[in-house]
């Protein structure tokens, strides 16, 4: 018994450290986003009242969901717990937030979550039943004909907070201010 908990400190120390870093690490890459323009999207975590809103979504638990710009998993995580889908695959290049996801992937052991450091625009679409994407309106533009090329033609693209600039979505799901918050598109 006083051994279980003798690792279970360790464990929670090591978690602590490496969190601490982590936020650190982030925080100066934040800054360093907010004053150089870049293509790259500075990592933002999914929220919270994002992901209530997401629970509207029929998803079939045999789906399999892509992430573009995962970040550190927590839309994939949502996705597989809510839904109980088998396959959720994510890609990003943000070093740190894909370490911070393999950190909590430690901690809960999420098996069919799988998340990799890796330039999504080379990943095969054709594959996965629901895209995911929560990047910015600007980056959005920029890969919006690719998704609509390299995609399958029934696979449903979520989108959160902002709109592709071309298509219109075919449905919509409104946040507590009646405000469209969360896109669908085909």
């Amino acid at each position: 018994m006083f051994l279980f908990i003798q690792y279970k400190m360790i464990v929670a120390i090591i978690t602590l450290i490496l969190v601490v870093s982590f936020v650190w690490t982030f925080s100066f890459f934040i800054f360093k986003a907010l004053l150089k323009p870049s293509k790259i999207a500075p990592y933002v975590w999914s929220f919270k009242r994002h992901l209530d809103l997401m629970k509207k979504l029929e998803i079939k638990k045999w789906a399999k969901i892509l992430d573009l710009g995962c970040g550190d998993g927590k839309a994939l995580r949502f996705f597989s717990q809510q839904f109980n889908i088998k396959s959720c695959h994510g890609y990003d290049l943000n070093f740190y937030a894909i370490i911070y996801w393999k950190i909590l992937n430690l901690i809960y052991w999420h098996k069919n979550i799988k998340i990799k450091q890796w330039n999504f625009l080379k990943v095969d679409l054709n594959w996965y039943d629901y895209i995911y994407v929560y990047l910015r309106a600007s980056q959005l533009a920029d890969i919006e004909d690719w998704l609509r090329k390299n995609k399958n033609k029934d696979t449903i693209i979520i989108s959160n907070s902002f709109e592709f600039a071309k298509h219109k979505e075919f449905d919509s799901i409104k946040n507590f201010k009646d405000k469209k918050s969360i896109f669908l598109y085909k």
